[in-house]
């Protein structure tokens, strides 16, 4: 094994051979650092976490906004030759919890904002051994500065291209469902190849603004590794992504590409055309949709509002990258439409019985590529119960149906399951379900996504009250803020609607799919498109 086959080696000693060092490699805001900074606080901060008796492959819980310190911590804990798992930052200290222990993380890094959240947790996580906090104000915790600043930077530890590097939740995790997504250099070198160079042509003369979060594999690959890949510049994005930060950020960082969801872009034209802004994003090379579906009347205000055409992708933690995507003015493209197979990703559509189906014909999607992952953390599947996704033969079955036509574009048809997104992040049904019904005036709930005035998907609820209570405007905006202090705020119902039984079948299985929105249920009427379900 050699040390470039360390991810973190191989991204910084590939910098510095190629002479990047002085030239900047990460901002945030005002903070510059150059590939050679950079690469003094990885190698001190992996001997900082050596210090503390980390051993090779164990694992490092990350818990923090997306600043210099965060990039640091994901490259220090890979240099040292453990494994990092950087979560949500609105993760709930039961969340927090359950990471802890399905990872076996014996280390966690945080920031001051997220310090306590740790610290509720400990007595419960007996394998977290030490706490990391950048500007700490606890005694039970290490500071990050100080122990960087106390550290001898040393050599990588030598990795093989197949070790593990990173942990990334995927999928709807969350407590009791979750599903761990390893990555090592070889697949982040395959998604680069693929992805970054095939696709968008990424050189060290880009400029990297990515407002997808670190702890996502699309935040993480477009906002820190694909950039120090071919030796760009990324600029980091700490807040929530509002339009007046990154309208500064397009301002005075003058990025050549952006990465964001469909949400963000949605967001960015509603407020331009609001403040007579006139196309914002003209200048940009790229412009980059992922992590959530884009409704097709969305892509022409991006066009006529923000200035830019937009690459539409469909992408997996499970390969790090897009395994569709297509320019929306490419000829024959239209809006909705995934667009097609990305250089070195192979794909299929099968039908239940694992046959190809035809042209304009709706199947399961399956892909190979160099950067699909070997397996879940802990195994293939959920639980003993859970069907084995990643066959024998190399293949993987997605949750995702797709058609494609006979132009060879691909026409994304739902989930197989449930799960819907909401921002550019998984929502489960079923756990927002249990949160209504801890709820003492909730009987049973059930959710499901629905379009919201600009087509993206929101959580509805459908709500039987308990005997004696009675549902109403009161009861709503209770269950609302009941949600939003239970789960992360993203998964909160926008809309509830209070009903006298839900929708079952002769076992007494919810049947989500019969159930229909009032704007659904309008659209019936006049049009016929959604038709009962029988």
């Amino acid at each position: 094994m050699s040390q470039v086959g360390n991810l973190a080696a191989w991204l910084i000693e590939g910098a510095l051979a190629n002479g990047a060092g002085p030239r900047g490699a990460l901002r945030e805001g005002g903070r510059v650092w150059t590939y050679d900074e950079l690469a003094a606080n990885v190698a001190k901060l992996s001997a900082a976490l050596r210090t503390l008796k980390l051993q090779r492959g164990e694992r490092v819980l990350i818990l923090m906004r997306d600043t210099l310190e965060a990039a640091t911590a994901i490259l220090g804990v890979i240099h040292a030759g453990a494994v990092a798992v950087p979560v949500s930052e609105l993760s709930t200290p039961d969340d927090v919890g359950a990471y802890v222990v399905h990872a076996g993380a014996v280390i966690a890094i945080v920031d001051d904002e997220h310090e306590a959240v740790v610290d509720a947790v400990r007595s419960e996580t007996p394998t977290l051994r030490e706490v990391i906090c950048v500007d700490s104000k606890l005694q039970s915790s290490h500071d990050f500065q100080k122990i960087v600043d106390a550290a001898t930077p040393q050599p990588a530890v030598a990795m093989g291209s197949d070790d593990v590097s990173m942990l990334l939740y995927s999928a709807g995790s969350g407590p009791g469902e979750l599903r761990a997504v390893p990555h090592c250099q070889r697949t982040i070198a395959a998604a680069h190849d693929s992805f970054a160079r095939e696709l968008l042509g990424l050189t060290s003369t880009d400029r990297v603004l990515s407002v997808g979060r670190l702890s996502t594999a699309y935040g993480l690959g477009a906002g820190l590794l694909l950039p120090m890949v071919a030796q760009a510049e990324a600029l980091l994005f700490p807040e929530q992504p509002q339009s007046k930060l990154i309208f500064e950020a397009l301002e005075s960082y003058q990025p050549t590409i952006l990465f964001a969801t469909p949400s963000v872009y949605a967001q960015l034209a509603h407020d331009a055309e609001a403040q007579k802004i006139t196309k914002p994003l003209a200048t940009l090379r790229h412009a980059v949709a992922g992590a959530e579906g884009m409704p097709e009347r969305l892509i022409p205000r991006i066009r006529s509002v923000l200035g830019t055409e937009v690459v539409v992708g469909y992408g997996l933690t499970e390969i790090f990258q897009f395994a569709l995507a297509g320019k929306s003015n490419d000829p024959g493209a239209r809006p909705g439409v995934c667009g097609k197979p990305l250089q070195g990703v192979q794909v299929r559509l099968v039908d239940e019985d694992g046959d190809p189906v035809g042209v304009d014909e709706i199947g399961t999607l399956e892909l190979q590529c160099g950067s699909l992952f070997r397996g879940y953390w802990g195994g293939s599947s959920i639980d003993a119960g859970a069907e084995i996704d990643l066959r024998p033969d190399g293949w993987f079955t997605t949750r995702d149906r797709f058609m494609v036509d006979r132009e060879g574009y691909y026409h994304h048809c739902g989930r197989v399951d449930d799960l819907f997104k909401v921002g550019g992040k998984w929502v489960s049904p079923s756990e927002v379900e249990r949160a209504l019904t801890a709820h003492e005036a909730v009987w049973e709930a059930a959710v499901i996504g629905a379009d919201d005035d600009e087509g993206l998907m929101k959580p509805f609820a459908f709500v039987v009250t308990n005997v004696g209570q009675e549902g109403g405007p009161k009861l709503e905006a209770e269950l609302r803020e009941y949600v939003k202090n239970s789960l992360a705020p993203y998964k909160y119902p926008r809309w509830i609607e209070f009903v006298e039984t839900l929708p079952r079948g002769p076992g007494g299985k919810l049947l989500r799919y019969k159930l229909r929105t009032p704007k659904q249920r309008r659209r019936h009427a006049e049009t016929g498109q959604y038709k009962p379900e029988k």
